[in-house]
């Protein structure tokens, strides 16, 4: 007992000390090409008291930064609030497998969870003015809250795990079967009666759309309200942009005058979506259906018609890309080089040269954290702290490919409700691997939901491994005491 209490509490000080030595050497909020849409909101709420959310990024995100800024009076206060969130996020995930895994998983559990305390990715994020950390403490949120209800048969917690889902879908919807996972292990694998099951149903399913619904009920009272703008087509069209039909087939008056643009970037030696989403085609197909007097909605299907449509023309170029971005995904290795001087300078190019409506609000404290950013340019003085990440030994080498193989392996060795859990814990990750690959970019940042599967998969494995060897370990023992014991009663 007495070393489990130290091994907690070097694990606190071990979250806590190297978000403080980050902060150390850096100290300033890094503002990213997205970071004007998700604050603006916040910036009107301040300045005015009303809150109108942005119809693409939504209110979750905006609802943090606009607490953190009343709170604290600057930007520098969201990335506090990030960090804080993020390691109260390591410590529940950490303390939730503890208690569903038994005391003999401690010193393991331990070994794991240091490495997620030092894994750099969540470290990066929580610097930046993006919402994925957000993502990241919802995550946690739900898998810990769905462990907790199946452990203790709680209705309560099942509710919890389903409200979280609801609001990290809100904010990105990643998470589709995750609630269908709740459903058919409440209805088909936990053992309950018919009315339990409809119990948990009923919870499972107002907890998801709780949230939206009350974004509804917002709207509704609110004055101003943003036209949603939803972005899986758009996004789907950006990678598959250079493969547009242009003879022939759907929208052939708006494929005629967007025919140069496309045939431009076909023509490019390296393609970026964001050059069709943000520069070219989709703006140019966006001020066409303004001046039709359509909204963002109908953007967004024509963008998944014209996606649909030119996979269909280049199935086989389509498939090509899909297997090149699989392998990237899973044999990149990772990157401990954050904060890199790149990175900083990214940063500070983004503060000098916002878009039209990042307008400059007085938190920002542009010309200070410009000033810190500047100071904080040269890579040696993050040479320990980033050999401190590298030493995050589960998140090193290969951890998306690790995983998958490490989900495989637990499925297939536990039972029961531990099974149930890491079921839907693949069904959540191979979505996104698909997700990744088709829809989005194998970009390390879009992890960041993940990293509690990752976690529990990897240190999943590590912890039946280390049953193993106890059990393996204590068998000659009792075989030795039972030799001796029929060796007495024969005398």
């Amino acid at each position: 007992m007495a070393l489990e209490v130290i091994l907690w509490l070097l694990l606190v000080a071990v979250v806590v000390g190297i978000r403080l030595y980050l902060w150390h050497l850096l100290p300033a909020y890094m503002w990213s090409r997205d970071a004007g849409s998700y604050t603006f909101a916040a910036f009107q709420w301040l300045d005015t008291g009303e809150m109108v959310f942005d119809g693409r990024r939504g209110p979750v995100y905006t609802l943090l930064i606009a607490g953190a800024l009343k709170l604290f009076g600057t930007m520098n206060g969201v990335v506090w609030t990030q960090h804080a969130l993020n390691g109260l996020a390591i410590l529940g995930i950490v303390a939730t497998a503890r208690y569903c895994w038994g005391r003999v998983a401690v010193l393991p559990l331990f070994l794991c969870g240091i490495c997620l305390a030092a894994y750099g990715l969540p470290l990066h994020l929580g610097q930046l003015i993006r919402n994925e950390s957000v993502l990241f403490i919802l995550s946690a949120a739900a898998f810990c809250s769905w462990w907790l209800a199946l452990k203790r048969n709680s209705q309560t917690w099942l509710f919890i795990a389903a409200l979280s889902a609801g609001i990290l879908t809100m904010t990105k919807n990643v998470f589709v079967p995750f609630p269908f996972a709740l459903i058919a292990g409440a209805w088909f694998l936990e053992g309950h009666t018919l009315r339990g099951k409809i119990t948990r149903v009923i919870l499972v399913v107002c907890g998801f759309a709780l949230p939206f619904i009350a974004l509804r009920l917002d709207n509704e009272v609110s004055v101003h309200v943003n036209p949603p703008e939803p972005q899986s087509g758009i996004l789907f069209y950006g990678r598959t942009a250079q493969w547009t039909k242009l003879d022939g087939g759907i929208e052939p008056e708006l494929k005629a005058k967007i025919r140069a643009e496309v045939e431009d970037y076909k023509a490019r030696p390296k393609l970026d979506n964001n050059i069709v989403i943000k520069r070219t085609i989709v703006p140019h197909l966006w001020r066409e259906l303004q001046a039709q007097g359509k909204t963002a909605v109908d953007l967004d299907r024509l963008c998944r018609r014209l996606a649909i449509e030119a996979v269909k023309n280049q199935p086989k170029a389509f498939w090509g890309q899909m297997c090149a971005d699989t392998y990237k995904l899973n044999v990149r290795g990772v990157k401990n080089d954050f904060p890199s001087p790149e990175q900083v300078r990214d940063a500070i190019e983004e503060l000098h040269h916002r878009d039209d409506d990042q307008r400059v609000h007085p938190t920002m404290q542009v010309e200070k954290n410009l000033a810190a950013l500047e100071a904080h340019e040269d890579k040696n003085d993050f040479r320990l702290f980033h050999r401190l990440l590298s030493r995050a030994l589960l998140f090193q080498f290969y951890p998306v490919f690790e995983t998958t193989i490490a989900l495989c392996f637990i499925c297939l060795c536990t039972r029961g409700r531990e099974r149930e859990f890491f079921l839907g814990g693949a069904a959540v990750w191979f979505f996104n691997m698909v997700l990744l690959c088709t829809v989005g970019r194998p970009i390390e940042r879009y992890l960041m939901p993940l990293v509690p599967v990752m976690f529990w998969a990897l240190s999943g494995a590590l912890v039946l491994l280390w049953r193993t060897a106890l059990r393996v370990k204590a068998e000659p023992v009792s075989i030795s005491v039972s030799s001796e014991s029929v060796a007495e009663a024969s005398r």
